[in-house]
This record gives structure tokens, C-alpha cells and sequence, in this order.
């Protein structure tokens, strides 16, 4: 795991805690929906909060087909590390 991808599941794990009120732990192997139970209020809740901590923008086809944790935390570093890659506007 990259340093960027356990930033990003900090994040998770944080946005997990204190916005969706989950007490439990948050483990990239976790299924979203299955372990976690996550349904599509809180997809919402995770993604926005993603956005703004990173000041990217996660799109329905970012987020197709993602179930776990890990596939979740992947996908957001690939977004960041794009987003840095950018040239300034």
C-alpha cells in the first residue's frame, strides 16, 4: 500500500466514524455493501467527502464497479495522483 492510499483509507476510515456513525472497523478488504453496509445515502455521504478532502471529483463511472474498500481507496489515489498531474489553469 502506497502512503497516498493509506491516506486515502484514513479517510475512509475517518468519514466512516464521524459521518456515517459506523463504530465498527473499516478494513480494505471490507465489501462495501455487504461488510459495511453501505447503501446509496452513504455512497453519496463517502464520495462528497472524498471530493472535498482531496479537492477531487469522483464520477459515476469512477465509482462503477467498486465493492471494496480497497477497490474504493485505489480508484480515489488514482484520481488524486491524476489531479496532481495536472497542469495549473
Amino acid at each position: 500500500m502506497t502512503a497516498l492510499e493509506q491516506e486515502v483509507l484514513d479517510v475512509i476510515r475517518r468519514i466512516f466514524s464521524t459521518e456515517l456513525e459506523y463504530t465498527g472497523t473499516v478494513e480494505p478488504e471490507h465489501h462495501l455493501q455487504r461488510d459495511l453496509y453501505v447503501d446509496s445515502l452513504n455512497a453519496v455521504i463517502m464520495a462528497v467527502g472524498l471530493e472535498d478532502h482531496f479537492r477531487i471529483r469522483l464520477t459515476q463511472e469512477d465509482t462503477a464497479g467498486i465493492t471494496t474498500v480497497s477497490g474504493l481507496m485505489v480508484r480515489v489515489a488514482e484520481r488524486v495522483r491524476a489531479a496532481r498531474e495536472e497542469p495549473a489553469k
